[in-house]
């Protein structure tokens, strides 16, 4: 037992069991009483436990025994005394939500506005936000993997209190996890691919290796925590949410620093309004006074002449006894005798002084509607005097206050009046100021006059009143075609198409309104005629011809193709529906059904007819009228692409026993057909030749009479027969 004891105290040392160098065997201490004291109790509240203190002799007789041992390892942990009362719980730290609310509400959605309804407004759940404050994330189970294996759960921290205790080091990710290893569980072994398999070599171009960006990392320790973002997506979503409030204190102190700085800026250009506006005034008055230094007796003389004639105007026009015209001809008489007396004494000024009264007192009973020259021809004199600051304020004063007044109580529709007094202003005063009264006055008068129109009860359209005004206003009048439609595209709301009011309400307007505004009301107008054709049945007897009549009346207005496309979308579909219900009925009669194709095809006027897709819906039409008759069966074909017939004779009708007069076709309406099959153009030219029209088929000009086609030559030569082949040959080579 030596041996075993001497390894003891090698390895345990002081604290080696049994006797040591004559020393008694130390007593040992129960640990019951020891442990009682400072147990804890998750959730309880602990009462204090009464430790009984050591006798002093066993305590001194221990601490003598101990003398000789390494204060190291002396523990000398005092008891809890008596009076110790321990704590309820622990310190608990608050629970923290991992993602803002803005991340919360797009990756939940409707769950997350839920959430807010039922009183969450971050941290953890329940009533006192001591729950969970990160939703549970799960994984997918694999593939092939049992119920024995790891479960869908995810190994995350859902009260959000790790992440306040990560460090700098793992926040930056410099500490590296363990790898896992790539060798398959045990688990794994049962299955069929459980081997562990070779890891699979993956090549890169060099471009492709020296075009890869490096993981970014961005540490946030701007707020209470520190946050790294992977990039500044993920950073700006991060501001979004609640914990930051994206510098609101800095934004709002910035405007509050703008605005004061702000001030001070305009406050100091006034200023330098001001001192440049003292310096002006200052230099003419140091002119005014080195010319009053440089005039000699006889110019003084001539001053006292001239405001002794200056004061007997004044006395005048005390009296009332001058009219305005005549004290502008007195002013001007003595500038051009007296001009040097007239600037040191700057008499001008005492002019317009004097004439802002007299002006006041003539136009007070001026009538400016029924005579517009009487108050201008007096006043446009004082424009010739003065500079053009003087002359606005004396305008400003006396004139336009009197035309205000005149254009404030005028009528708009009664137009002529007005109209001659704003051409008796443009001519007697300046263009720009007769431009403002304009813009300022009649305008608005304008205006306000259209926003009591109504297009359905009023007797009188806006254009009998308004079109007078364009060439005084020119483009200022852009700005009320915009109500004006607005007034128009209401009443076509409600429009019947067989009424033919809008069509006379509208046509006013069709060169004065720009695109904008035009065509929304001609594709409104168009609108309601499609519908109006839809809802109009196509059949042989009784046809109601209202809708296709009122469609043709727009035919000034509308452009060609956009009617035609109308025709397209509303009527033909039925049309052809109606032609090939009559030719399957039993016993049809052909040369009826002949009679009413020319009859469809004489109401549509000769423009309209020109279009293409007028022109293939009907030959298609004719197209099969002409399988029916020869073979009695039906040609489902679509109106676009049509089969073309053989260029020889025309099917015959013997079968159906009708004469070959009743189903024969036109020469025309043949080259008609075989223009919209190809796609070619066939249209009569403004030319005759022997008294017959000249049509062009593609490139060709050609002639038709009787059964014959003339092609005219390319250069000097005389028209020649051709037949259909070398017509479409000539026409598709000459079209290239």
């Amino acid at each position: 037992m030596p041996k075993r004891r001497a390894s003891d105290e090698n390895i345990l040392g002081i604290f080696a069991d049994g006797e040591r160098s004559g020393r008694k065997p130390r007593q040992e201490k129960s640990s019951g009483d020891l442990t009682k004291g400072i147990s804890f109790v998750r959730g309880q509240t602990l009462q204090p436990t009464s430790v009984p203190a050591p006798p002093k002799e066993e305590k001194n007789k221990e601490q003598d025994e101990d003398s000789d041992v390494d204060s190291r390892f002396v523990l000398d942990a005092s008891l809890p005394s008596a009076n110790f009362t321990p704590a309820v719980e622990g310190p608990k730290l608050p629970a923290r939500n991992k993602l803002s609310f803005h991340q919360m509400s797009s990756n939940y959605g409707k769950g997350f506005a839920m959430l807010q309804k039922m009183g969450f407004t971050g941290g953890g759940l329940g009533r006192h936000n001591d729950g969970i404050a990160n939703p549970i994330e799960v994984q997918k189970r694999q593939t092939k993997m049992g119920l024995q294996d790891d479960g869908e759960m995810v190994d995350q921290d859902l009260y959000g209190n790790e992440g306040g205790r990560r460090t700098i080091e793992e926040l930056l990710g410099t500490i590296s996890k363990p790898k896992q290893s790539d060798e398959p569980k045990i688990s794994d072994g049962w299955k069929r691919d459980g081997k562990s398999k070779r890891p699979k070599t993956i090549y890169k171009k060099a471009e492709e290796a020296s075009g890869e960006v490096p993981a970014m990392r961005i540490v946030d320790m701007r707020g209470p925590e520190v946050k790294v973002a992977s990039s500044f997506a993920e950073l700006a979503a991060n501001l979004a949410g609640d914990s930051v409030r994206s510098l609101k204190e800095f934004r709002h102190n910035t405007r509050l620093l703008v605005s004061r700085y702000e001030d001070k800026v305009r406050a100091a250009a006034e200023r330098k309004r001001h001192c440049e506006n003292i310096i002006l005034a200052a230099a003419k008055e140091q002119e005014r006074l080195q010319a009053a230094d440089n005039i000699s007796e006889s110019d003084v003389k001539g001053c006292k002449e001239l405001v002794l004639e200056i004061e007997s105007l004044r006395e005048q026009q005390d009296e009332a006894s001058i009219t305005l015209s005549e004290l502008a001809d007195s002013f001007k008489r003595l500038e051009r005798t007296r001009p040097k007396e007239f600037h040191l004494l700057s008499a001008m000024d005492v002019a317009f002084a004097l004439a802002l009264p007299t002006a006041k007192r003539e136009l007070s009973t001026w009538q400016p509607f029924k005579a517009p020259e009487d108050g201008l021809k007096a006043i446009s004199k004082w424009q010739q005097l003065g500079d053009k600051e003087r002359f606005s304020a004396l305008l400003d004063a006396s004139l336009i206050p009197q035309l205000r007044k005149a254009l404030v109580a005028w009528s708009p529709r009664d137009f002529e009046p007005c109209i001659a007094l704003m051409e008796t202003c443009k001519k007697a005063l300046h263009l720009d100021v007769a431009e403002a009264l304009i813009a300022e006055v009649v305008l608005p008068r304008l205006r306000s006059e259209l926003e009591v129109w109504d297009p359905r009860i009023d007797k009188v359209s806006a254009h009998l009143w308004l079109h007078p005004w364009l060439p005084v206003l020119g483009r200022k009048m852009e700005m009320l075609w915009t109500p004006i439609r607005f007034k128009i595209s209401g009443c076509l709301e409600r429009w019947d198409s067989n009424d033919p009011s809008a069509h006379g309400l509208l046509k006013p307007w069709q060169q004065v309104f720009d695109a904008s505004n035009w065509e929304p009301l001609l594709e409104k107008v168009l609108s309601r005629l499609e519908k109006a054709l839809l809802d109009t049945p196509i059949k042989p007897d009784g046809q109601d011809l209202k809708a296709l009549k009122s469609l043709f009346t727009w035919l000034d207005l509308a452009p060609l193709e956009n009617v035609a496309r109308v025709l397209e979308t509303a009527f033909f579909p039925q049309w052809h529906s109606a032609l090939k219900q009559w030719l399957r009925t039993k016993g049809c009669n052909f040369s009826e059904v002949l009679q009413w194709y020319q009859g469809w095809k004489a109401l549509f006027p000769p423009e309209l007819r020109e279009q293409l897709v007028v022109q293939r819906h009907l030959a298609h039409g004719l197209e099969v009228m002409k399988h029916m008759m020869a073979n009695g069966s039906d040609l489902d074909e679509e109106p676009a692409a049509p089969q073309r017939p053989s260029h020889a004779n025309l099917p015959p009708t013997s079968a159906r026993n009708l004469p070959v007069e009743e189903v024969s076709l036109s020469l025309s309406d043949y080259i008609t057909q075989v223009a919209a099959e190809e796609g070619l153009i066939f249209l009569p030219k403004k030319q005759q030749r022997n008294g017959k029209q000249v049509y062009q088929l593609g490139a060709a000009t050609i002639q038709l009479e009787k059964n014959l086609i003339y092609v005219a030559p390319k250069g000097e030569g005389e028209w020649k027969a051709a037949s259909m082949d070398e017509l479409l040959k000539l026409a598709k080579v000459t079209k290239k």
